[in-house]
């Protein structure tokens, strides 16, 4: 395994991360205690959660299995994101159950903190800018609980470039602490803001970045170009339907095309003896400005 600095921090990451979004059911412990297991013997150090994963479940369970497991908090580097409280809660009589404000973000991390069975943690992530909240106020709310100790550093998720600037700007204007990473989409299929629109950050600002979706929720193992599989996480998880490099989701045409592109990849995996998943997983590794790829698993069939 190898480690790299999040960013411009001292914060050591593991190259791969483990994402605990599958982490849904309480009954499945063991099950997901065994994934854990398997990542921290294969050098595995970022865990990354967020407040809204099965409503708070997925928090839940690996806080248990934190302690279950007696895992020094030094060798892990556990991380969650701040945003939506649940996608369940309708705004209108919950108006406060989404977005970036001083209430929302305190309030949802104080929760997290508690489900996770930790004091702090080491990133807490903004999962999706919020125009209806001023900038400032939510960067001011950052550095708060970074001083306050719930958190040892803070970063974006799938926010705009122009929006991350703003926030470098207003850090240096009032001496706030600074964010240190962005979680973004990034794979083979979905590319445009990664490589395009983030550019600059990465040269010249040093932002680290931990990319979600690097098999393009699986995609781009080849399982799905005849159907997709009930048992698989696609087929269990309704909202992985609805990314946006979702072939399924479009005209058949679209569907045919991209499966055409599936197989050829799958040719150029077995001419260089790997799986496509491993061309996949090792071709994001490649790019220089990826600090951390998340995967993520519903089992812990290595074959």
């Amino acid at each position: 395994m190898e480690y790299r600095n999040l960013g411009p921090s001292g914060l050591k990451v593991s190259n791969l991360g483990f994402g605990c979004m599958t982490f849904g059911d309480l009954n499945q412990e063991d099950l997901f205690c065994d994934m854990v297991k398997l990542c921290l013997s294969s050098g595995i150090n970022f865990f990354d959660n967020a407040e809204f994963y099965s409503d708070g479940i997925a928090e839940t369970i690996l806080g248990k299995i934190l302690k279950r497991l007696k895992v020094p908090r030094e060798e892990v580097v556990i991380s969650t994101k701040i945003y939506f409280k649940s996608y369940h809660l309708d705004t209108k009589t919950h108006p406060n159950s989404k977005g970036l404000s001083r209430k929302r973000i305190i309030e949802g991390l104080k929760l997290s903190l508690e489900r996770l069975q930790l004091e702090y943690v080491d990133v807490v992530f903004c999962s999706r800018p919020d125009s209806e909240t001023p900038l400032e106020e939510t960067v001011r709310t950052m550095n708060w609980v970074i001083e306050k100790g719930w958190a040892l550093y803070w970063g974006t998720s799938e926010w705009p470039a122009e929006t991350i600037k703003e926030v470098y700007g207003l850090c240096d204007k009032l001496g706030l602490i600074k964010p240190i990473v962005e979680q973004v989409q990034y794979n083979m299929v979905v590319r445009e803001r990664f490589e395009g629109e983030y550019g600059d950050l990465f040269d010249n600002y040093k932002m680290g970045s931990t990319i979600w979706a690097p098999l393009a929720g699986g995609l781009l193992t080849g399982k799905y170009v005849e159907e997709i599989p009930k048992d698989s996480r696609v087929g269990k998880i309704p909202m992985a339907k609805g990314f946006s490099y979702d072939p399924h989701m479009g005209t058949e045409e679209k569907r045919v095309k991209f499966n055409e592109k599936i197989l050829k990849l799958k040719d150029l995996a077995k001419s260089l003896d790997c799986s496509i998943s491993q061309l996949a997983l090792a071709w994001t590794l490649k790019n220089k400005d990826v600090t951390v790829c998340m995967i993520g698993a519903s089992n812990v069939n290595l074959s």
